[in-house]
C-alpha cells in the first residue's frame, strides 16, 4: 500500500483558528446556510413568484426528510430510464433515441450501459418510482457515513492512533461536521429530492476519493469506471490516468467498465449505443437554458436564448444559437486542454489527490450541461481542500486561501435563490453560482497541485 496522502500535520500557532479550528469551521460551513434559508424563509412570499422550485437548502432537506416516511414518486432519471427499457424490449429497440429524446422530447440522456442495473431490478419487481427512491435515499446515506469515515481519516482518526494529529482538531467534531454537511450539501440534496441516479455517482466518487487518500489506485479506478457507465464525461479521467502513467487506476477503470459495457451491448445492441454519439452531438450544440444548468452553456444560453430561464419547458429543448454553440465548444476545449496539460508537464511527478480533484471538476465545468446536482461530487473534495490549506503554516497567503474556499462553499453548497432576481438582467450571469464555485475551488486545487510537484522537484 502506497503512504497516505499527508505524513504530519503542520502545527499552527496564534489566531482563533489555530486554537479553535473545529468551532470555526462549523461556523463557516453551517451559519451560510441557516443565514440563506431564514431570509428565503423571511422572503418567501415574494420569491415564490420567481422560483420555480424548494425556495431554500432547508426547504428541500425538509422534502427529504418527508420521503423517509413517505417514499418519494419524483421520476427526474426513473422516468426517462424506464421509458427507455421500454423502448428497448419492443419493438423500436433500433430507434431508443429516435423515438425518446429527438421524437418524443423526452430527456433520456444517458447511455445504454446507465439501464444495466435498473434492468436488472425491473426483472426482480423494483421497478416503482417509490422503489427506486427509496434505494436513492439508502446509497445517500451511505454517502453521508462514507464522508464521515473520509473526514476521520483526514482530520486525526488515524494520527491519533499512532499518537499523531493537530491537538487543535478534534476527529469526533470533525467526523460531525462531515456527516451533517453530506446531509445538507444543496446538490446532493437536490439530486436525491428528484429522484436522480446523481445520488449513485455521488457515493461512488466519495469513496473513490476516501481509496484515493489512502494510497490505493485500484478501488477508485473500478468506482470511476462504474460511474462511467452512468455519464460518460468520467472517461476523461481514462486518458488523464493514462497520460499520468498511472496504469493501475486506468486499468482498474476498464475494470469496472467494460463488463457492463459488454453485457449492455449484447442485451440492447450495437445502434443504441453508436446513436447515443447523435444525444452528445445535439446536447453540445443546443444545452438548455434553465437556470439550473450552472455551465458556459447555461450561462450563455441566459444572455442569448430566447426562452426563460425560469421555466422549464420539458417538452422543448433550447434553440440552436451558433454564439452559444461556440461558447460552449470552446469551454469543453479549455478543460480537455487542462486535463491534457497538466500531466504532460508533470515532470515525472505522480499524481496527488489535488490532480485528481481538478480532473474530475473539470468533466463537470466543461459538460454543455451541469445541472446543480451534477456538482455533488464537490463534496469530498472540499474536505481534502481543507485539509491541505490547514497543514499549511499560518501566513497571509494561507488565510487567503480559506477564505476563498469558504466563499467556494457558500456558492457551491447552498441554493441562493435571491440570484433569480437577476434573470434576464445583465447580472444573470450570477445565476450559475454553483459553476464560479467549482471554478474557485479548481483554482485552489491547480496550485496545490502546482506547490506539490515544485516541492517534489526541487
Amino acid at each position: 500500500m502506497r503512504s497516505a496522502v499527508w505524513e504530519k500535520p503542520t502545527a499552527t500557532s496564534g489566531g482563533f483558528l489555530s486554537h479553535h479550528p473545529t468551532t470555526v469551521i462549523m461556523l463557516c460551513v453551517f451559519v451560510p446556510m441557516v443565514a440563506i434559508s431564514a431570509l428565503g424563509w423571511l422572503h418567501a412570499d415574494t420569491l415564490r413568484n420567481v422560483v420555480p422550485i424548494e425556495l431554500t437548502n432547508f426547504d428541500s432537506l425538509l422534502v427529504l426528510l418527508a420521503s423517509v416516511l413517505h417514499s418519494s414518486i419524483r421520476p427526474d432519471s426513473w422516468g426517462p430510464m424506464l421509458q427507455a427499457l421500454g423502448v428497448l424490449h419492443g419493438p423500436d429497440r433500433d430507434l431508443l433515441y429516435q423515438v425518446l429524446f429527438f421524437t418524443g422530447h423526452v430527456r433520456f440522456q444517458y447511455p445504454p450501459t446507465s439501464l444495466i442495473s435498473l434492468d436488472l431490478l425491473s426483472t426482480l419487481g423494483i421497478s416503482s418510482f417509490r422503489a427506486l427512491n427509496a434505494i436513492n435515499l439508502v446509497v445517500y446515506f451511505f454517502n453521508v457515513g462514507a464522508t464521515g469515515f473520509l473526514m476521520w481519516l483526514l482530520f486525526g482518526g488515524r494520527d491519533r492512533m499512532v499518537g499523531r494529529g493537530n491537538p487543535g482538531l478534534h476527529p469526533s467534531g470533525m467526523v460531525a461536521i462531515g456527516i451533517v454537511a453530506a446531509f445538507t450539501f444543496y446538490p446532493d440534496v437536490r439530486a436525491d429530492v428528484l429522484g436522480q441516479i446523481q445520488v449513485w455517482i455521488d457515493f461512488l466518487f466519495t469513496c473513490a476519493v476516501m481509496g484515493w487518500v489512502l494510497g490505493w489506485r485500484l478501488l477508485p479506478g473500478i468506482l470511476i469506471g462504474l460511474a462511467c457507465t452512468i455519464k460518460p464525461q468520467f472517461g476523461l479521467l481514462l486518458l488523464w490516468g493514462l497520460l499520468w502513467k498511472e496504469w493501475a487506476f486506468s486499468g482498474a477503470i476498464l475494470v469496472g467498465l467494460v463488463p457492463v459495457a459488454a453485457v449492455s451491448l449484447f442485451r440492447y445492441g450495437l445502434k443504441a449505443h453508436l446513436d447515443y454519439l447523435n444525444v452528445l452531438a445535439f446536447l453540445s450544440r443546443h444545452g438548455e437554458s434553465f437556470f439550473a444548468n450552472n455551465s458556459v452553456n447555461g450561462i450563455l444560453n441566459g444572455y442569448l436564448s430566447s426562452s426563460n430561464s425560469l421555466y422549464w419547458d420539458a417538452l422543448r429543448f433550447t434553440p440552436y444559437n451558433p454564439v452559444v454553440y461556440a461558447g460552449t465548444a470552446a469551454a469543453s476545449a479549455l478543460v480537455l486542454a487542462v486535463i491534457v496539460y497538466l500531466p504532460l508537464s508533470g515532470h515525472k511527478t505522480r499524481p496527488g489527490i489535488a490532480d485528481f480533484g481538478v480532473a474530475s471538476i473539470c468533466t463537470v465545468i466543461g459538460s454543455p450541461v451541469a445541472w446543480e446536482h451534477h456538482y455533488g461530487i464537490l463534496l469530498p473534495l472540499f474536505a481534502v481542500t481543507l485539509k491541505y490549506l490547514l497543514d499549511q503554516s499560518p501566513r497571509p497567503r494561507r488565510g487567503t486561501k480559506l477564505v476563498c474556499l469558504g466563499v467556494s462553499w457558500i456558492l457551491v453548497a447552498n441554493f441562493i435563490p435571491f440570484s433569480n432576481f437577476l434573470a434576464r438582467t445583465p447580472f444573470s450571469v450570477l445565476q450559475a453560482n454553483l459553476f464560479f464555485g467549482a471554478l474557485l475551488l479548481l483554482v485552489l486545487l491547480l496550485n496545490w497541485g502546482r506547490a506539490s510537484r515544485k516541492t517534489l522537484t526541487t
